[in-house]
């Protein structure tokens, strides 16, 4: 057993691309079903689904040797995949018919700003915090990547209060485009 860091490699993308696929197939698969019609349901599993990923996140982050958090990767990675197209499906269910466009870019906007922009910038500046007097290494890039894992619990907990009122939001957004159609 090695004490280092788990290096990117080519079974990060073999990750990828299998368990990527199977979740995106899988997660099709369950939607399809009658009993997920409701979209409660369907924020509902988005919400367990993010919240109980987040814990294997925060696993690997802890954990400093590679054979330790080889299976927490394995699961973590394709559940990035898992809420791409419900996530899609609801937001263009509240979207006006004419405006669906316009909502999809945007989140994509935002979520790379975010992503790439902003989480990398507050990661790095976490990293060198705790990196303190001496250069950044494996350990303060751990320690600050682990500061904001439990923002799946934050996401998941909004899911799970949007389940409130996504019915009522979901007849809103078919009256508005009722209304605005020719």
């Amino acid at each position: 057993m090695t004490s280092t860091w788990v290096k990117p490699g080519p079974s990060r993308g073999n990750i990828h691309l299998l368990g990527g696929s199977l979740a995106t197939v899988g997660t099709a698969w369950l939607l399809s079903r009658k009993f997920m019609a409701d979209p409660r349901r369907v924020v509902w599993l988005l919400a367990a689904g993010i919240a109980l990923t987040t814990i294997p996140s925060m696993v690997a982050y802890w954990t400093s040797l590679a054979d330790g958090m080889q299976g927490d990767v394995c699961i973590f990675i394709p559940a990035i995949y898992f809420y791409i197209g419900p996530c899609f499906g609801l937001l263009n269910n509240l979207a006006p018919c004419h405006m669906r466009n316009m909502f999809i870019a945007i989140s994509l906007l935002v979520a790379n700003i975010f992503n790439l922009m902003v989480a990398p910038w507050v990661v790095g500046a976490l990293s060198d915090w705790f990196a303190g007097t001496h250069a950044t290494d494996a350990a303060s890039l751990r320690l600050a990547l682990l500061c904001l894992a439990p923002t799946g619990f934050w996401a998941a907990y909004h899911l799970y209060v949007a389940s409130k009122t996504i019915i009522a939001d979901q007849k809103r957004a078919i009256g508005y485009t009722s209304t605005w159609a020719p």
